[in-house]
């Protein structure tokens, strides 16, 4: 299910992993921050611990940005990133080429494990907040279909739904989770190879 501008909740347990589809047409700018809340018992300081990565439509790590914590309201926040155009896949940072596909971006939050050696495994409060920038542009004009198809395409129903999106709640968010059932399920770990296998490859440089 689609997200757009708006403020997003949930409540995060330390090893989960949420995911959240945004649908980009060409000339819109993505701005992002994940928040995590206080907490009333435990101490220490867990490095890394909440973790927010941004993905194009072809599953390309475009970046990530994680912060400690330490019990009080942390916020990761991506850097700000060009709009979406053809000609940005001439950059040479991967932040910025990565930005140069039209379709469904996505943008992963994981909570570290280790929270819970700290903090207990009850779930922190989670907040999303998403803003979408820029104005909707023409495209250039693409000689063939992908495979499968759609996948360089925010889809006008997918725009349109995101575009009146103002916020949510548990029992109303629209998120991805990797608890899904049935074909759910499948796209989460799909996903979920995807994003090991980005940072693995970054590690490797």
């Amino acid at each position: 299910m689609s997200v757009g501008e708006g403020v997003w909740s949930a409540d995060i347990e330390p090893g989960r992993t949420f995911f959240y589809k945004v649908p980009l047409t060409w000339g819109r700018q993505l701005y992002a921050t994940a928040e995590l809340g206080s907490s009333a018992s435990g101490d220490g300081i867990a490095v890394g611990a909440l973790d927010l990565s941004l993905y194009n439509p072809a599953r390309g790590l475009v970046d990530d940005a994680s912060t400690n914590y330490d019990g009080s309201q942390k916020v990761a926040e991506i850097d700000p990133l060009p709009p979406v155009a053809y000609e940005n896949r001439y950059a040479v940072p991967d932040r910025l080429s990565g930005m140069r596909f039209a379709g469904s971006y996505y943008l992963v939050v994981h909570l570290a494990a280790e929270v819970a050696e700290k903090y207990g495994d009850g779930p922190l409060p989670l907040t999303l907040r998403v803003r979408v920038g820029g104005s909707a542009e023409s495209g250039p004009g693409y000689a063939g279909e992908s495979e499968p198809p759609g996948v360089f395409q925010a889809g006008g129903g997918d725009t349109g739904a995101a575009a009146e999106s103002g916020g949510g709640s548990d029992a109303a968010m629209a998120v991805l989770a990797v608890s899904g059932i049935g074909a759910g399920t499948v796209v989460l770990v799909v996903l979920g190879v995807w994003m090991v296998v980005a940072r693995r490859r970054v590690g490797a440089l």
